[in-house]
């Protein structure tokens, strides 16, 4: 299972519900890199393949592939503000090597 944060999925929503995205689905991308680090990638696509999943999480509909779900089963979507007024999307992912639980 993947989980969206109610914080994420205000921000996704906002993007789905405009007229030019309506057709879109929200894509989570995940890659192994050199060294077995993750890299993240999120977008819009109408393109679902026969190797997609296509799930609703928290009321947003993802499609994901069938590798890039096994490697982010257990992860977590979040949006916070990292620094004063720059808010970002982070990828809390248990099966990335890098992975530390946050503190606060």
């Amino acid at each position: 299972m993947i989980n969206i944060t109610k914080e994420a999925q205000v921000i996704f929503k906002k993007e789905i519900d405009k007229e030019e995205n309506k057709n879109f689905k929200l894509r989570i991308a995940v890659m192994k890199k050199e060294g077995s680090n993750f890299q993240y990638a999120l977008g819009f696509d109408d393109n679902i393949t026969s190797n997609d999943k296509v799930l609703n999480i928290n009321d947003v509909e993802v499609i994901i592939s069938n590798i890039s779900f096994e490697m982010c089963d257990g992860m977590t979507i979040d949006y916070v503000e990292l620094e004063k007024n720059q808010f970002n999307f982070i990828f809390l992912n248990p099966k990335d090597p890098n992975y530390v639980e946050p503190k606060e």
